[in-house]
């Protein structure tokens, strides 16, 4: 359901011949949904929202309680040009027992989803997240991906010692779709866009979240 309503302009590549930008959030107003995203329902305004700290850097912010609302960008994004994504993100509250290897326990605090195809029979992904429980760098599948579709997860941060703290992520995306796929080499592997979520709908809990600065890099 998700992956479907992936349906939007693509990000611009911008000036900056060695970037391709998705958000930095700080063309959108202020208390409003980011402009340029999608929703699966209206309820996601509720929970995702542009804020601005003292300095007036905006940012996303998600408030997250016992629910699965994310917001979800188009950009096709060519990885064998653009492999890596770059952004920052800072977990303020995680779901008590997260755990993304169990469908009861499936909620992170913070993820970010590349969604390399959105079709709706078999979708594929590599989820990054701000695990509550699992130890950074656990790989593993997501329990919600339907068959015959591929749902890699990777837990990049987790637990709450840096809680309330901006972390800044470098992730090559290509090498990751290399080594979970088995692909030695590729002259070009287009995404379909991103998918921003900080959920607590299974542990019943509170999930929140900032994310900022997310762009793919040479």
């Amino acid at each position: 359901m998700i992956l479907a309503t992936l349906a939007l302009a693509p990000a611009d590549a911008g000036a900056n011949p060695n970037h391709f930008p998705i958000d930095d959030f700080e063309s959108s107003s202020l208390g409003a949904l980011p402009a340029g995203w999608n929703t699966r329902s209206d309820a996601t305004a509720r929970f995702y929202a542009v804020a601005a700290e003292p300095s007036g850097n905006q940012y996303l912010r998600v408030r997250n309680k016992a629910t699965h609302e994310s917001l979800l960008r188009k950009a096709k994004v060519d990885l064998v040009k653009f492999p890596h994504l770059e952004w920052r993100w800072r977990a303020n509250a995680l779901p008590k027992g997260g755990n993304e290897q169990h469908k009861a326990t499936c909620d992170s605090s913070a993820a970010i989803n590349v969604v390399i195809s959105s079709s709706k029979w078999k979708p594929r992904t590599i989820k990054y997240t701000w695990s509550t429980t699992l130890p950074v760098g656990t790989a593993t599948t997501s329990p919600y991906c339907p068959w015959p579709g591929r749902c890699d997860v990777i837990v990049l941060q987790s637990g709450p010692d840096k809680k309330g703290q901006w972390v800044v992520e470098r992730r090559n995306v290509l090498a990751d779709y290399k080594r979970l796929y088995g692909k030695d080499s590729l002259n070009k592997l287009e995404i379909d866009g991103l998918i921003v979520m900080s959920d607590g709908d299974n542990t019943k809990s509170f999930s929140a979240a900032d994310y900022d600065d997310i762009r793919f890099a040479k």
